[in-house]
């Protein structure tokens, strides 16, 4: 018997899945980086009025990880280094940008940064995505 095709219910950026971020990410084949905004709402909030850490590194990693799903890598995360700047705050727009580095064998590294609304870069990340399969 044939399985049903598995639903994409990605807490990232799944628009069926309800309790995700649901994050529109655009990649641009040309200069191999993604792009997008996001305002997060209050239910991801840690602190007070503060986006939780592990909701700004799962949307730098989702980034990275579009890069590497439009430049038809298939991979899983095998290290992700994030570096918090400064607080990022619910219902605050944000805007996301992503870009590839480098490929070495099995290894994919990319890189991706938050920033608010003003302008200030409040998170940035270091991916390595192994390549899955084989």
């Amino acid at each position: 018997m044939k399985s049903a095709p598995k639903k994409n219910i990605s807490f990232g950026s799944s628009p069926d899945n309800e309790d995700g971020l649901q994050l529109k990410i655009t990649f641009d084949e040309d200069t191999k980086t993604a792009y997008g905004d996001y305002t997060c709402p209050a239910k991801f909030q840690g602190q007070p009025d503060m986006i939780h850490p592990g909701i700004i590194a799962t949307i730098l990693d989702e980034i990275m990880a579009k890069i590497n799903e439009a430049m038809n890598f298939d991979t899983v995360t095998g290290e992700l280094t994030v570096r918090y700047l400064q607080p990022a705050f619910t219902n605050e727009p944000l805007h996301l940008r992503g870009w590839f580095v480098k490929k070495n064998k099995k290894v994919i590294e990319n890189r991706a940064e938050i920033e608010n609304e003003i302008g200030k870069i409040v998170a940035r990340g270091k991916g390595k995505y192994l390549e899955a399969g084989d």
